[in-house]
C-alpha cells in the first residue's frame, strides 16, 4: 500500500506508536509535549548545543542503500556533529519529505532505521514533520548537553599533536566499487569498506572517553568532507600555525589502495579528499596524551601542528603543500 493511501496525520501516528514504544521513563509533562506543536526539554547542563544537516537521495543515499539504512544515516551525521563539539547527544527533530509513491513498509523502514541509532547513540526522537516531494529528503536537527568543557575550533596550539579515529578512505572506494558490482558480487574482504558508505557508524566510546578527559583535547571536529577541507577549515580558525601531516601514518583499509588503482585514482585522493567518513579529526595536548596513550587505541597520530602557517604532507619522498579539495556543495568539481 502506497504512504498516499492513508495520509500525513496517520502516518505521523504510526510514527509516534513506533517511537513511544521506544522511551523509557520519561517525565509526564515532558513526554505529553512529544505530541504536541513543539516538544519541551528539561534545562540539565549550562549549554545546550545544536546542529543541522539536510540529506537528498540523489546526492546522499547510493541506489543500494536500504530505506533502513537512509533513516540511519540521518541520524549519524547529525550526532556526529555534536560529538565534534565534545557534547553528549540529546535529542533529535526529524522532518521528511517523501514521494506519495512510497510504500508504508518502506516508510517504516526509515523510522525503524532512524529509532535503531536513536538507541545506540542514546537520543530520543521528539519531533519533526512530514511534507511530500519527488524524492526523499530527511532534514533533522540534533541537540546537545555540555557544562563545560566544550571544544571550539580555533584553541590550537603549537605543538600539539593531530589525531584522527578510525581509518580513512573506505566510503571514497565503496563507491568506485558500488558503481562497478553487485554487492552480492563482492567478496567479504569488501565488506567492512561497503559497510562503510551504507551503514556509516561513530566513535562513541571514543567520544565518551574524551569527554571524560577534556584535557586531552585543543579542538575537534568531524571528518565529512575530506581530511584536506577539515584541515583547512582547522587552519582558517587559528592564527600562526600550520599543520604537518606525515603520509605513511594515514591509517586505512588495506584493500582500498588497489580499489584506487583500478579507478584510476591516487590513494591521497581517497584518503584526504572525499570524506564521508564521520570520524573525528583532533588536536591534541601532547603531554595529556602520552598519559592517556594505552587506553586510545582508535586514536591515530597522523601529525603535529606547527608555526608554519602552512598544511604540509610528509612522504618519504617529498614534501608537499596539501591542497585544500574535498566535497563542497553547490561547487563545481
Amino acid at each position: 500500500m502506497k504512504i498516499s493511501k492513508i495520509g500525513e496525520r496517520k502516518l505521523i501516528q504510526r510514527l509516534l506508536k513506533k517511537r513511544d514504544e521506544t522511551l523509557g521513563n520519561i517525565d509526564n509533562t515532558i513526554l505529553k509535549s512529544y505530541h504536541d506543536d513543539a516538544a519541551i526539554e528539561e534545562n540539565t547542563s549550562k549549554y545546550t548545543v545544536l546542529s543541522t544537516d539536510m540529506l537528498i537521495q540523489h546526492s546522499h543515499f547510493p541506489k543500494q542503500m536500504t530505506y533502513f539504512q537512509m533513516g540511519e544515516k540521518i541520524v549519524t551525521v547529525n550526532v556526529s556533529d555534536i560529538l565534534a563539539m565534545n557534547a553528549t547527544p540529546v535529542s533529535i527533530l526529524i522532518a521528511m519529505a517523501l514521494p506519495s509513491t512510497l510504500t508504508i513498509d518502506e516508510f517504516d523502514e526509515i523510522i525503524d532505521g532512524i529509532l535503531y541509532k536513536c538507541k545506540e547513540y542514546g537520543v530520543t526522537l521528539i519531533g519533526g514533520d512530514l511534507n511530500q516531494s519527488d524524492e526523499i529528503i530527511l532534514s533533522a536537527t540534533t541537540t546537545g548537553k555540555i557544562n563545560k568543557n566544550i571544544k571550539l575550533q580555533s584553541n590550537i596550539q603549537e605543538d600539539n599533536l593531530v589525531a584522527i579515529t578510525g581509518q580513512l578512505g573506505m566510503p571514497a572506494a565503496a563507491l568506485d566499487l558500488l558503481s562497478k558490482y553487485e554487492i552480492k558480487d563482492l567478496s567479504n574482504e569488501y565488506e567492512e569498506i561497503i559497510k562503510s558508505i551504507l551503514e556509516p557508524n561513530l566513535p562513541i566510546k571514543t567520544a565518551k572517553f574524551l569527554r571524560e578527559h577534556p584535557t586531552l583535547i585543543t579542538s575537534m571536529t568531524d571528518i565529512t568532507d575530506g581530511l584536506a577541507i577539515e584541515l583547512g577549515h582547522l587552519h582558517e580558525k587559528n592564527t600562526n600555525i600550520g599543520f604537518e601531516i606525515y603520509a605513511d601514518k594515514l591509517p586505512y583499509n588495506k584493500h582500498i589502495s588497489q580499489i584506487a588503482t583500478e579507478n584510476n585514482k591516487s590513494l591521497n585522493e581517497y584518503l584526504l579528499h572525499f570524506g564521508e567518513e564521520f570520524e573525528l579529526l583532533l588536536t591534541l595536548d601532547k603531554k595529556e596524551y602520552l598519559k592517556y596513550k594505552d587506553k586510545l587505541n582508535n586514536i591515530h597520530i597522523i601529525g603535529k601542528v606547527n608555526n608554519s602557517d602552512k598544511i604540509t604532507l610528509i612522504s618519504q619522498k617529498s614534501v608537499k603543500t596539501m591542497k585544500i579539495t574535498g566535497y563542497e556543495h553547490l561547487k563545481e568539481n
